[in-house]
């Protein structure tokens, strides 16, 4: 019994490590573009395609793990993150953008079928708490990396350090590996999983919305916001305090709006937040440092709370498996195409298309919140989920046992 119980909470430590680390990669782009850049012959100009290949490859595997529901066994995402293991050593290897852009694309898959399935697999209860849990594990983790990977640049070299980031995929794959074995100690075998399936309030899907177009509305920011304030005139040192600061910032708001109940209704906290991720747009002037760094700390807590909220409302009102999964996949889906939108936007209306991409954005994601009201939900935050549905795996069920 003592052992079963062991395995239970090696499980449950497993599960959100994996999902964290799922969805890492886009908090690290900064510094490892750099090392990327640095260990082999790929000029800057090309990081942005890069940046959109590995996020469209996260988008891809997220949205196959959501189409494939219960026919996806667990061994298939365990494979999955040896695959980006393997695409993680191979990137060191090459420096060539021809050779490196498929690899990055592909190691995007592979983690972003390791974040959809993890991710979903432990939100099932208490979602909340999952995502709030999940979202803090990731930022502080990427704090740390960017922290770590400058100083072993320096001491061992550009390639040396770029090839340290397989460790990613290692820990990742490690997790997965852990849940499988807790599983067959506990469990024996894993069991067939029937096709069994709830229905999916329009409430639900409404909020689902609102995580895509919150999630949209901070990366089409985001994107922007160290151009728009080197265009001001803040030097890169204060760019780099204001993103370190406000990950920090991010990290306790998540922490925060871990429960699974509110004190503020989500329209107060989605208007809040609309106001907080628009903030870099509206503050940023030339020479005010001061208003960049405050803006970068708004815009962390606006879209921490905010994703945070409408993920987990969005879960609560379903136990479908599958929902679980689009709910993930709309973060993949988001950190894509805020930056398109941007492009967009900027490129119909010139210097006013980003606020008008914002101002889209952010209403879109506001009018789906009040749908959601509308269509039935809670204007507070609603419960967890409390059962399973039967689409989910013994590996799932020990982790969250």
């Amino acid at each position: 019994m003592g052992r079963v119980e062991s395995q239970r909470n090696y499980a449950s430590a497993a599960a959100p490590l994996a999902a964290a680390l799922g969805c890492l990669q886009p908090g690290i782009d900064p510094v490892f573009l750099t090392l990327l850049s640095q260990a082999g012959d790929v000029p800057s100009a090309a990081h942005g395609i890069i940046v959109g290949g590995t996020q469209a490859g996260a988008a891809l595997g997220s949205l196959a793990v959501w189409r494939l529901g219960a026919l996806l066994p667990h061994r298939a995402v365990v494979a999955a993150a040896a695959g980006a293991l393997g695409c993680s050593l191979a990137t060191p290897l090459v420096d060539d953008i021809v050779a490196i852009l498929p690899i990055r694309c592909c190691y995007g898959f592979m983690m972003g079928m390791v974040y959809a399935y993890t991710m979903a697999s432990y939100a099932a209860r208490r979602p909340n708490k999952a995502f709030g849990a999940v979202f803090l594990i990731q930022l502080l983790l990427s704090t740390l990396v960017s922290l770590v990977l400058p100083e072993l640049e320096l001491a061992l070299g550009a390639e040396t350090a770029l090839g340290t980031l397989a460790l990613v995929p290692a820990a990742a794959l490690g997790a997965l590996a852990l849940m499988s074995r807790c599983t067959e100690g506990a469990h024996g075998p894993t069991s067939i999983r029937d096709g069994s399936s709830t229905t999916v309030p329009v409430a639900g899907w409404a909020l689902a919305a609102a995580t895509f177009w919150f999630i949209c509305s901070t990366m089409l920011v985001w994107s922007f916001s160290a151009g728009l304030a080197t265009s001001a005139g803040i030097e890169d040192r204060t760019i780099g305090h204001a993103v370190a600061v406000g990950s920090i910032a991010g990290a306790l708001t998540a922490f925060a709006v871990m429960r699974e109940k509110s004190l503020l209704p989500l329209p107060v906290t989605a208007i809040l937040a609309g106001l907080a991720l628009a903030s870099p747009i509206v503050l940023i002037a030339p020479g005010d440092d001061m208003a960049f760094v405050v803006s970068i700390i708004l815009l962390n807590i606006g879209s921490t709370a905010i994703i945070i909220r409408c993920s987990g409302r969005a879960v609560a009102t379903s136990a479908d498996s599958r929902f679980r999964t689009f709910v993930a996949c709309t973060h993949s889906l988001g950190l894509i195409a805020g930056p398109l939108l941007g492009t967009g936007m900027m490129a119909l209306l010139g210097s006013a298309g980003l606020l008008a991409g914002v101002i889209l954005a952010l209403s879109a994601g506001l009018g789906a919140v009040i749908l959601a009201i509308l269509a039935g939900a809670s204007p507070g935050l609603g419960e967890a989920v409390p059962h399973l549905d039967g689409n989910a795996s013994p590996a799932v069920r020990i982790a969250l046992d």
